[in-house]
């Protein structure tokens, strides 16, 4: 594979052709009725500030290895792409390199897996929650009480193509060129069922925005309605290959 040097990243040649759009980008529905609607503009305003926090509190650069344990959700979509406009590695708590992670972003900070060595970023789900809570734990870093705090612009640096970005327990990789890389074709808005885990469904959901759709990301559990579907003027349901 080439390792060719980008003068952006990745992340940034998907986040900017839409950056000023109003149009939307991400809708969440939750279990707890939630429903959450980013424009691409407010989109890639919640990914520059989480990098520029990656990029303040844990020093992320190309290669680091960055545990994301959070199930797909809009929250852990924005991490995903600030961690990867570092040409961070993600890979899953199951993986043989996660003992060695640079960083783990978590719901549960206080789990006995995370290794000690390994910096916590500790991130409660709920919209409205401004602080995790009082469960934080003595080392972890709060996402929710800090995030709003960093700027709404980031400047990425180079990194190569060929640096991996996925990495997941089942054994499967990809690097940069491969994740962003997909040719697909394009559905307008699509319905997607968050029953898959999170590092399994970001390659299609990559490849689907970077050719212009929208996604309505639907909790696991959640009943998708006739009235959801005129609502959100779903045109596609992505069912995962079996």
């Amino acid at each position: 594979m080439s390792s060719i040097q980008r003068q952006g990243t990745f992340a940034e040649e998907l986040l900017a052709p839409r950056r000023a759009s109003a149009s939307p980008w991400l809708t969440w529905h939750s279990r707890s009725g939630e429903r959450i609607e980013l424009s691409a503009r407010v989109f890639d305003n919640w990914v520059a500030k989480s990098a520029n926090l990656l990029s303040d509190l844990f020093d992320l650069d190309e290669g680091s290895t960055v545990v994301i344990d959070l199930a797909p959700h809009w929250k852990s979509l924005v991490l995903a792409l600030a961690s990867l406009h570092h040409g961070a590695t993600l890979v899953d708590a199951g993986h043989e390199n996660a003992a060695q992670a640079a960083l783990w972003i978590t719901a549960e900070p206080n789990d006995e897996h995370i290794p000690g060595s390994s910096e916590i970023l500790a991130v409660n789900p709920a919209a409205l929650a401004l602080s995790f809570g009082s469960d934080l734990g003595p080392v972890a870093e709060d996402f929710n009480a800090s995030v709003r705090s960093y700027g709404d612009q980031f400047y990425p640096s180079a990194v190569s193509s060929s640096t991996t970005a996925l990495a997941s327990s089942t054994g499967s990789t990809l690097a940069l060129n491969e994740l962003f890389g997909s040719s697909v074709e394009a559905r307008g808005t699509i319905l997607v069922r968050a029953q898959q885990p999170l590092l399994a469904l970001l390659p299609y959901l990559i490849g689907q925005w970077t050719v212009g759709d929208a996604v309505v990301l639907v909790e696991d559990g959640v009943e998708v309605t006739e009235r959801l579907r005129e609502g959100e003027r779903i045109n596609f349901d992505y069912e995962p290959a079996s």
